[in-house]
């Protein structure tokens, strides 16, 4: 009896070994791409600082940039195989024929993409008709575009009516204080200064209007992948997931840590990391609203002639590798095959 139980110990140690060692990383270091931002990359920053990569094996070489919209020319020169992204830089770099995937959501950013009123469309505004009358500074082309033209779908506005004025979200800040444009529309950091420097009031975001929760802008940061990562580092992808879910359980248990580490990492104030982060929602759940976001950002894009084509979004996603890591995290599937 006891030869068959030191037998059956072996056994299952063998099996776990044999398996640790399938499951070990290609690779023992690997770069990731990530902006300097608590929507896109709080999860790395958090898994790097608490020391989650390491736990899995590996060695993860944090490259910042400065903005997302650098990312379809840094991809196409083919020396990114890891990253974080949205939509906005996702659709252009596939559209081009490159190949790009998201492997696994990060965050639901419809919050921070945001409408501010100025104090006179504080006084004007009585109802969503009103917004019809007003002055409105934004970036041209921008995401929150979005936003604005389901609010209006939702309340009956004329989206034609509104008079836009094409402006940086720095510049709209100072054009709603001088009460040149009546409401801005723009993002986080730069709608907080609005509300702070320019008196300005928050109307409604991508997520959320008076009345509660909406669903006016699906955008959504992921874990992106070149095919070359996928094909031939599947293993590292899955230590690179088992550490961002370890740190989304950290943001989301422990938030006073967390925004430590992101106000640091990001270079923001304290109080104002904490500020974004309540607007975001950090979950790595694959579900079918984060495609039909892609898909929605594919119709925007060829609507502004961004893109030259539009695709089917869904295949840009691959959830094999999140499945394999965390299957009650998948509930939507991708039949997308990597080339």
């Amino acid at each position: 009896m006891r030869v068959l139980i030191a037998i059956l110990i072996a056994a299952v140690a063998l099996g776990v070994a044999a398996d640790a060692l399938a499951q070990k990383p290609e690779l023992a270091e690997v770069d990731a791409w990530l902006v300097r931002d608590p929507q896109m990359s709080a999860q790395f920053a958090v898994a790097d600082q608490l020391g989650y990569f390491k736990q899995e094996g590996l060695k993860v070489n944090i490259r910042w940039y400065i903005a997302g919209t650098d990312l379809p020319s840094m991809w196409g020169a083919g020396n990114i195989h890891l990253g974080t992204a949205t939509a906005t830089m996702v659709v252009p770099i596939a559209a081009s024929g490159q190949q790009i995937y998201n492997v696994a959501p990060q965050s639901d950013i419809g919050g921070v993409q945001q409408v501010i009123l100025g104090k006179r469309a504080q006084e004007i505004v009585k109802s969503p008709k009103d917004f019809e009358k007003l002055k409105v500074g934004m970036p041209k082309g921008a995401s929150v575009t979005m936003a604005i033209q389901s609010f209006c779908k939702a309340n009956g506005v004329d989206f034609s009516k509104i008079q836009f004025v094409n402006l940086s979200p720095p510049d709209a800040i100072l054009a709603l204080g001088k009460g040149d444009i009546d409401a801005m529309a723009a993002w986080a950091p730069w709608t907080f200064r609005a509300v702070k420097e320019a008196g300005g009031k928050l109307y409604f975001t991508g997520s959320k209007s008076k009345e509660g929760p909406v669903d006016w802008l699906q955008v959504h940061a992921g874990v992106v992948a070149s095919g070359k990562m996928l094909k031939e580092n599947p293993n590292t992808l899955k230590a690179v997931l088992r550490a961002t879910r370890k740190a989304t359980d950290t943001i989301n248990t422990d938030r006073n840590a967390a925004i430590e580490i992101v106000a640091r990492e990001m270079k923001l104030d304290r109080d104002l990391a904490r500020e974004i982060m309540t607007y975001n929602v950090y979950s790595m759940e694959m579900n079918p609203n984060i495609v039909k976001g892609m898909n929605d950002f594919v119709d925007f894009l060829y609507s502004l002639d961004r893109i030259k084509q539009k695709f089917p979004a869904e295949q840009v996603f691959y959830t094999k590798i999140l499945e394999e890591v965390d299957p009650t995290l998948v509930k939507w599937k991708s039949k997308t095959d990597v080339k």
